[in-house]
């Protein structure tokens, strides 16, 4: 039988949201409860989002424990409750242990200090309050009419929000009414922009820099013209389209200039907006708002930012929220491909990370078709140099600028501009060359040696993508320069779509590590050893090896054992290793051997490795189409050993070009 302790006439009353987090956590706490006797200590973490309420889970948890004598007959607290970071746990020791029952809470049970979880008997993770809760709370302190219709949309709300409004001073009428008009004025506030005339200057016929989405664009306003005039079905209109690049590269911006191109307005938007509504019924609420202001104001561009916050659903990095990012997932794809379609509605999306994505959000119908906006060249950079200008007349040698820009995004080049403009102003004179010089941020050209290790790295990224991986190469980019003043400066990059396998296997994951090792072995093909530049940051090429060859191990049933652990907390397969040796020994040897096959595959195309590394360094950059015709191999695809260790696994890999390049 669950103990409750009532609410008497001789206790003080609760507070209502007290109340409520009180029945939240009298479930998880209803051992002890049970047994008033029994000594323990516990660590709670509370739910998400509550990491601001912890006085009122102090209050719950006191009114539901403590007895009528708060001290022993030795002078102790016979119950000690405390917040672990508004407390030192060094000072407060002596209270922790004397305590009959002690109850400590925490935002995180894994960023604690391993040793400060070894003083608990129990831990326990709390729940939100659900509307039962809600209901349960209002009964108990004696609030009368809470339906359930209204406790659902309680628990629905921020809890801030419900401890504002609920009150001993206000009717519950009056609070659930107060709480729906200010949600109703906030609403009010779209949660995208409304449909912006068209303030864009140019089209993308003058534009300079973004290629492929450039011819797009072009042809998606000549379509949406003849839609128009009923000289083409819906049907042959593109849907829409994701754009991707590094940022500065002018995702954004391209979206206003395709509006002005197609003559439609633009509805801006993005996962953030939508996100920022509230939880997630506001956040779906939103989205589908969004869709239906795009359906009213068609023809228009739906232009989505940030479209990889959205996740993908075959991530292992989903963990606890994989039923949220589903939910908005699902959501999403119903508003991008409704039953009755969206005439006239044109989504386009912008990420730099287009590998983030789930698939099924760029099937036909939906975002179909991926476009890489890459860094501009030498001579798109002084097109946006001069379009930033506005009216200033650039002297007509701007060689210097071209080659230390090299490796700049529009929005730099922009902000280059800017600071030009303010000093010839300032100063009353023509434009000069040094202005721009001067506006750069400190810099250095890398030496020869730097820059042909650095082409070498990415270049062999980009060939173990192409000859032992299903992604598809977009872009491969060096940059000649490094700012002085930031030391996360990207050298390069390699831009691709990664193509989603409905079922990976052994062999297919160790052939993406590969990909992610494939600069380290470059290195030590050409060099004989390898530089820190795949190592020391989060994003880094070692970094995300090391996490799926370890979702390998220990996630997907490859390693010596089929028992599937997922981990826990925000680090869970880095605590996975840090807490079992013979895993960490598996994820190295499983390295060490992607290394050596990667190796084989690049001292057998060492040829095009060279190629493309000189390509690089006297370009900046290639596509992948371009790495594709120097390898001169069909999409065929073909099973043969590795070059490397006797018994080595195979991988599947694309022929070898049957020419070979002269040194």
């Amino acid at each position: 039988m669950i103990t409750k302790r009532p609410i008497s006439p001789a206790h003080h009353k609760p507070s209502f949201p007290t109340a409520v987090i009180m029945c939240s956590v009298r479930k998880a706490l209803r051992p002890f409860l049970n047994h008033p006797d029994a000594r323990f200590k516990a660590l709670l973490q509370m739910p998400y989002g509550f990491n601001g309420e912890s006085i009122f889970f102090q209050l719950a948890i006191t009114e539901l424990m403590q007895s009528e004598a708060q001290y022993d007959e030795y002078g102790n607290d016979r119950l000690f409750i405390a917040r672990l970071d508004e407390i030192s746990i060094v000072n407060s020791l002596r209270k922790v242990f004397d305590a009959k029952r002690t109850v400590l809470l925490c935002s995180d049970l894994d960023a604690l200090d391993p040793n400060i979880r070894l003083i608990a008997d129990v831990e326990i993770v709390l729940e939100p309050p659900r509307p039962a809760h809600y209901l349960a709370a209002a009964r108990e302190i004696g609030l009368k009419d809470m339906t359930r219709e209204d406790a659902e949309y309680l628990a629905g709300l921020d809890f801030e929000r419900v401890k504002m409004a609920v009150n001993e001073h206000r009717t519950l009428r009056s609070a659930i009414g107060r709480l729906r008009r200010v949600e109703a004025a906030q609403a009010a506030k779209a949660s995208v922009r409304p449909p912006q005339p068209n303030k864009a200057d140019r089209t993308l016929h003058e534009m300079s820099g973004y290629g492929e989405a450039a011819d797009w664009g072009i042809q998606l306003a000549e379509d949406l013209a003849a839609w128009q005039s009923g000289k083409i079905d819906w049907q042959d209109v593109d849907r829409g389209a994701v754009l991707c690049g590094r940022p500065g590269t002018g995702k954004t911006t391209y979206g206003r200039i395709l509006a002005a191109t197609c003559g439609v307005p633009i509805i801006e938007t993005s996962s953030a907006r939508w996100q920022a509504k509230g939880h997630l019924g506001d956040m779906l609420k939103a989205m589908r708002q969004a869709f239906e202001l795009a359906d009213k104001h068609a023809p228009c561009i739906l232009f989505i930012d940030e479209f990889d916050a959205f996740g993908d659903r075959s991530s292992d990095t989903a963990g606890d929220n994989l039923d949220y990012k589903r939910q908005v997932i699902n959501a999403l794809l119903e508003c991008l491909d409704p039953p009755a379609g969206r005439p006239g509605v044109v989504v386009v999306a912008a990420t730099n990370f287009p590998e983030a994505i789930d698939s099924a959000l760029l099937r036909p119908g939906r975002l179909e078709r991926l476009i890489g906006i890459p860094l501009p060249d030498g001579a798109a950079r002084e097109a946006i140099l001069r379009q930033h200008l506005r009216g200033l007349t650039a002297p007509d040698d701007l060689r210097q600028f071209r080659e230390m820009s090299a490796g700049y995004a529009g929005a730099n080049i922009e902000l280059i501009a800017r600071g030009a403009r303010r000093r010839v102003r300032r100063e009353g004179r023509a434009l000069e060359e040094k202005d721009l010089l001067d506006a750069l941020p400190p810099s250095r050209m890398l030496s020869d040696a730097e820059l042909r290790r650095v082409a070498i790295h990415e270049a062999g990224h980009a060939l173990v993508t192409l000859v032992a991986s299903p992604d598809e190469l977009l872009w491969v980019v060096i940059n000649r320069r490094i700012a002085l003043d930031d030391t996360g400066s990207t050298l390069g990059h390699v831009e691709y779509r990664r193509r989603q396998s409905v079922c990976e296997t052994e062999d297919s994951l160790m052939a993406r590590i590969g990909v992610h090792m494939g600069g380290i072995a470059a290195e030590r093909v050409v060099f004989g050893h390898h530089s820190t530049s795949g190592g020391g940051a989060q994003n880094s090429d070692l970094r995300i090896a090391t996490e799926l060859a370890t979702a390998v191990e220990r996630q997907y049933g490859f390693g010596e054992s089929l028992v599937l652990d997922m981990g826990s907390g925000q680090r869970a397969l880095e605590d996975l290793r840090a807490r079992d040796p013979r895993l960490w020994r598996a994820v190295d040897h499983r390295l060490k051997s992607s290394l050596d096959k990667t190796e084989a595959i690049l001292a057998e195309y060492r040829d095009e490795l060279d190629v493309l590394a000189a390509m690089l360094m006297e370009r900046g950059s290639a596509s992948g189409a371009e790495v594709r015709n120097l390898l001169s191999v069909s999409g065929d695809r073909l099973a043969r050993p590795v070059p490397g260790r006797e018994g080595s696994s195979r991988w599947p890999l694309r022929a070898k070009p049957r020419w070979e390049l002269k040194r």
